[in-house]
């Protein structure tokens, strides 16, 4: 059985009547997704900063109060450095490389935690941090983007953005 990744969710293959099968909503899925895109980048960004895409442009995402919605509907993580207009690699599906530089109020993941888009433009944060993820707290959006497998690796699995404002 091999498995695939759609829409950041994985599924297993099956074989009905010899022949292999992925099932999304009912629709039979024929091919793998790609866990990596290339996109431009809109500014300088460091590996493993979470992005948002605005029109041909990925940049570093923010959840604070007062940003554009879009600025936090993220769409993976840079999984190498860029400079302004330099084509930068997304991991949308997959591991990401997280450094102390992507995190607040901690310097490394702590393995089994979810984290969320932080306040912060361009980095990301457990709901335990001090601050901690609510409108009172300076966020407009509850969003989570990974589970933490290691100290810096994090399991890509966005979702929807919750409005908390």
């Amino acid at each position: 059985m091999t498995d695939r990744a759609i829409f950041n969710r994985r599924y297993s293959s099956f074989t009905a009547d010899s022949t292999e099968v992925y099932l999304l909503n009912g629709a039979g899925v024929t091919t793998t997704a790609s866990k990596t895109s290339s996109f431009t980048a809109g500014e300088s960004l460091t590996q493993g900063t979470p992005v948002y895409v605005s029109g041909v442009y990925v940049l570093a995402a923010s959840a604070a109060s007062g940003v554009n919605p879009s600025n936090y509907n993220v769409i993976g993580f840079t999984a190498e450095s860029a400079s302004i207009s330099n084509s930068v690699d997304v991991v949308l599906d997959d591991t990401a490389i997280i450094s102390s530089g992507n995190l607040i109020h901690e310097t490394s993941l702590t393995p089994g935690k979810y984290y969320y888009i932080s306040n912060i433009v361009g980095k990301i944060t457990n709901n335990l941090a001090p601050s901690g993820v609510t409108a009172s707290g300076g966020y407009a959006a509850l969003s989570s983007v990974g589970l933490a497998l290691s100290p810096s690796e994090l399991s890509v699995e966005i979702s929807s953005p919750i409005n908390l404002t």
